[in-house]
């Protein structure tokens, strides 16, 4: 099999799996609203093989960025609007100086969740909430990651040792 193939395959066998993570541990928590942790998990997961742990790490940082961004602005009690476009800037300047500019795009939508409150809803219960999912998204992400990268590096390294012998 082709390594792109390979690669597809894994791909969708993550997603596959955090998907079902997510669910049992929603269902084990009796927590309902797992939409900010499966898109904050995608976000995490990566097709390329090579580059899959070095980017879950960066990816997570940018949420972690922006989740921090965010619940300072917060603290302003601005209007939406203001909310959003502060914890922007300060997001993405704080990726810049993280060094975390190619992942800027993951802090912008994990601001972009937490921020996205009904008009009715309690803020900040409703913000901290959307943090921790994005949190429990982030962390879905890299052990799949881990498990999957791990896995396959070991079954690479059996194949090496196998054929040098």
């Amino acid at each position: 099999m082709s390594n792109t193939r390979k690669n597809l395959l894994v791909y969708i066998t993550k997603c596959i799996a955090a998907v079902g993570m997510i669910y049992f541990f929603s269902y084990l928590f009796h927590y309902s609203y797992i939409g900010w942790c499966l898109i904050s998990a995608v976000l995490v997961l990566s097709p390329d093989d090579k580059e899959a742990l070095p980017l879950a790490l960066t990816r997570i940082a940018a949420n972690l960025v922006g989740g921090a961004s965010t619940l300072l602005c917060l603290l302003g009690g601005l209007p939406n609007i203001m909310t959003i476009s502060l914890a922007y800037c300060l997001a993405i300047t704080a990726c810049y100086m993280l060094n975390l500019m190619n992942a800027s795009r993951t802090a912008l939508a994990a601001v972009t969740i937490i921020t996205l409150t009904p008009a009715d809803a309690y803020l900040w219960g409703n913000s901290l909430e959307r943090v921790l999912s994005v949190v429990a998204g982030c962390i879905v992400g890299l052990v799949i990651t881990l498990v999957f990268h791990r896995r396959l590096s070991k079954n690479k390294n059996d194949v090496s040792c196998n054929h040098i012998e």
